[in-house]
């Protein structure tokens, strides 16, 4: 099974592999990092929640932080996919 699209892996493996390595540790601390403030707006949210405020303006970092997790992680996984394959 590939999760990466044959398009998208011809783009990938024209980058050397050691920057392939580079560029997907990045990425994927990158998709950590979202997924720590993903969690904070959750803690945010319950917290807001219980003094009376309204958690709704926590959407939109909400939304932002999980568009950028899920295409870090997606990064991340084509470049660490092409540094695993390809010596």
């Amino acid at each position: 099974m590939n999760i990466v699209p044959a398009r998208i892996e011809e783009q990938v493996s024209r980058v050397d592999r050691t920057y392939s390595l580079v560029i997907g540790i990045s990425a994927g601390l990158t998709a950590l990092w979202s997924l720590y403030r993903v969690l904070w707006l959750f803690y945010t949210a319950a917290t807001f929640s219980s003094v009376g405020w309204s958690p709704v303006s926590l959407v939109l970092p909400l939304v932002l932080w999980l568009v950028i997790g899920v295409a870090a992680g997606y990064v991340a996984a084509a470049f660490l996919i092409r540094y695993a394959k390809q010596p």
